[in-house]
């Protein structure tokens, strides 16, 4: 009796250690991207009754505006594209790591 319950629990933290891996692989692979695509959030400004795509972001204390280019333009539409999908990848990978501290909690240092 007391085998099969040691053969379970091999199986168990077999299963877990398997998807330990895939998040950590999952993890890799969306910081990588996220790490290669354009940093800041879109903003549009208006001169002289044109609209102008940047991009803003922070370095240090300051806000630093990036030119893309015209609103509408195609530059600019897959700038905002990627965006977009920087912050979904953001977002996965936040519950990627969620999920980690679980499996990380499930398998008690045994890693």
């Amino acid at each position: 009796m007391l085998g099969n319950k040691n053969k379970r629990i091999s199986v168990i933290f077999h299963v877990m250690k398997e998807e330990y891996d895939r998040l950590n692989e999952a993890d890799r692979a969306y910081r990588n991207n996220i790490k290669n695509m354009p940093k800041g959030a879109p903003r549009i400004k208006r001169l002289r009754n044109k609209d102008y795509l940047y991009l803003a972001r922070r370095k240090n204390d300051k806000v630093i505006y990036d030119y893309i280019g015209a609103a509408g333009s195609e530059k600019a539409n897959k700038i905002l594209k990627q965006v977009a999908q920087r912050r979904r990848y953001a977002k996965l990978l936040q519950g990627i790591r969620h999920d980690l501290r679980d499996v990380k909690k499930v398998l008690r240092g045994k890693i």
